[in-house]
């Protein structure tokens, strides 16, 4: 079974205890489970490697994090995390005036900074600065040099004085897929020269002491330490520099980019990374300790805006099989009575295959289906023909799967013959709604049954969901030495009895990311917490979108569409229109996904 526990070493549960008892509640798959003890103790020991690596290099200034609330901004996550605030002045860093209006809201520690992030308009500088003077400890962090003379004009206005941060856009560059993030063409930031004209606006000004905080980013899921390092080792330079000429200079925000290893690989792929959390931690503060040094400048407070690292592995969700595209191992063949002798010779090479020759064999079975293909096309084999012969090829492959050797499980001509045979598992969700990134990036997440983890005897399959859109497949799957597999091995299906398939670390993005196509909406949700005897409890279960509210969200109001409904049906008072209008009823009020 697929256990979870807080931490390593804790009391765990089974996953399909969890499923079991949301459908003791009247809920049906797809499910979202989050584990808010989770999210907590990744802050915890996100800020323990943090000191770990302060303490070990005697570095004399404190770290404390910001969580970066678009990474995920449902309120279970958000509140979760800041239950963490107190303990470790952990904050929020918003980039939009909806963000901001929810971060002022949260009970955040008094030493808890607000970091303003992104593109701002007047509203926006006013309100960061109006909580500034108010009580809140609000760092805005100007994108461009227009930023930095609204923000001091409109403090001058209100009459407070400004937590001011610049972003510097770094020529080092990330790595991954978000590397472009980072580098001289990088979406945000000042420029070399920008920041020395910043410099003499505020000198202008005779406020140069306002710019507290240098701030950089250069990507999302960082796979290669060596970039995080050069990026690191730049920024402090510049902090340096800056310092000398602005003396309240007093910290450095890394940014995001702590990447979280999808693909199990502990590679530098897109979707790992080839280096632990505490060596992040000891680079970042070895780094900039040792800058600060050759420089003779003090060092400064270290703070980070990790997101995928703390929410990713708090979510996961739970499908469950619905039906099996394509032929499995217990399809039986249709023979015609008088076969082609393409079939016939199919049939001889599934007859005949040994472990010496399942290659030869698997070759000559798709040369003969092609061909039968080619005559049914012309006229000369019947479709019973056709249909043998395909049946036919896909036990050749099928039975040479049985025959290899496991260690060449890797190999390309395998893994195309898996995909051959391999039918579709389509399951209750939606890959838009649940796991937008798997069709936007071709992301990798690890997936897995929730039971049945002992069964030896494994078929290969793709998932797909319920859109009518080809897209919403997954066929990207994860092997023991990382990603590159197009199928997943899953035991045998009985759909009568099916077992639940999770799919875990999804709790960065996704949430903020998926959409309704084809007006699936979000999943049934629950919360859980873990006690220390191993028992759980679940806490604010939330019901998925319904019908209703799904339509309502494209100018569709239920009202509206039942009003029209009615003028249609309405002088029809027969027993067919009223369960007709029953079933609409009914259906308005349903979940947007499929019952069993």
């Amino acid at each position: 079974y697929a256990c979870v526990s807080p931490e390593p070493g804790d009391p765990a549960i089974r996953l399909v205890d969890v499923v079991d008892a949301m459908r003791a509640r009247g809920y049906r798959s797809p499910f979202l489970l989050r584990f808010p003890q989770i999210l907590r103790n990744r802050v915890v020991r996100l800020h323990a490697a943090f000191q770990a690596a302060i303490e070990e290099f005697e570095y004399p200034e404190r770290y404390q994090g910001v969580y970066p609330v678009k990474v995920n901004q449902q309120r279970v996550v958000v509140e979760s995390l800041v239950e963490e605030s107190a303990a470790h002045r952990y904050g929020l860093e918003v980039g939009s005036k909806g963000e901001l209006v929810l971060a002022l809201t949260q009970d955040l520690d008094e030493e808890a900074y607000i970091v303003c992030n992104g593109f701002k308009d007047r509203d926006f500088i006013e309100l960061a600065l109006r909580a500034e003077k108010s009580d809140r400890r609000v760092l805005i962090i100007c994108e461009t040099l227009t930023e930095v003379g609204e923000v001091l004009e409109i403090a001058g206005e209100i009459d407070v004085r400004p937590r001011l941060g610049v972003r510097v856009r770094l020529h080092s560059q990330g790595a991954g897929k978000w590397v472009e993030s980072g580098g001289d063409r990088a979406k945000f930031g000042l420029s070399t020269l920008e920041i020395l004209e910043c410099m003499e606006l505020l000198e202008r000004a005779g406020q140069p002491d306002v710019l507290q905080c240098l701030h950089f980013h250069v990507g999302s899921q960082i796979s290669d330490i060596l970039a995080i390092k050069e990026a690191v080792k730049e920024a402090a330079r510049l902090y340096c520099h800056i310092r000398r000429r602005a003396h309240g200079l007093a910290l450095i925000d890394l940014g995001g980019g702590l990447g979280i290893d999808y693909d199990g690989s502990s590679t530098a792929s897109d979707w790992s990374r080839n280096y632990t959390l505490e060596e992040y931690c000891r680079d970042c503060v070895w780094n900039v300790l040792s800058v600060c040094q050759q420089e003779d400048v003090p060092p400064p407070r270290l703070m980070s805006e990790t997101g995928r690292a703390v929410t990713a592995f708090g979510t996961v969700v739970v499908v469950s099989p619905l039906k099996v595209i394509g032929r499995t191992a217990e399809s039986p063949i249709v023979m015609p009575p008088a076969p082609c002798h393409q079939v016939v010779e199919l049939q001889v090479a599934l007859d005949d295959m040994t472990p010496s020759t399942w290659r030869e064999m698997v070759n000559d079975a798709r040369a003969l289906k092609d061909e039968g293909i080619s005559a049914f096309k012309m006229g000369f084999v019947s479709l019973e023909d056709r249909a043998a012969g395909e049946a036919l090829f896909s036990d050749v492959c099928r039975r040479a799967l049985t025959m290899l050797d496991p260690e060449v499980e890797d190999d390309e001509e395998v893994a195309e013959i898996m995909q051959t045979v391999a039918p579709m598992l389509v399951c209750n969700f939606s890959v838009f709604q649940s796991v937008p990134d798997i069709w936007a990036f071709r992301q990798v997440f690890p997936i897995m049954p929730l039971s049945m983890l002992h069964e030896e005897t494994l078929e290969p399959f793709t998932l797909g969901d319920i859109t009518c859109d080809s897209d919403g497949r997954i066929d990207d799957f994860l092997s023991e030495v990382g990603a590159g597999q197009h199928t997943i091995r899953l035991p045998a299906i009985d759909l009568d009895h099916p077992y639940c398939i999770g799919i875990f670390l999804v709790g960065a993005y996704q949430d903020t990311l998926g959409d309704f196509h084809n007006l699936f909406g979000s999943a049934n949700e629950v919360s859980v917490l873990i006690d220390g005897d191993g028992g759980f409890r679940l806490v604010g279960h939330h019901r998925g979108t319904t019908v209703s509210q799904a339509v309502s969200l494209f100018g569709f109001p239920r009202e509206e569409l039942v009003h029209r409904f009615d003028d249609r049906h309405g002088g029809d008072d027969s027993n067919d229109t009223t369960r007709y209008r029953d079933c609409f009823l009914r259906v308005l009020s349903s979940g947007t996904y499929l019952r069993r």
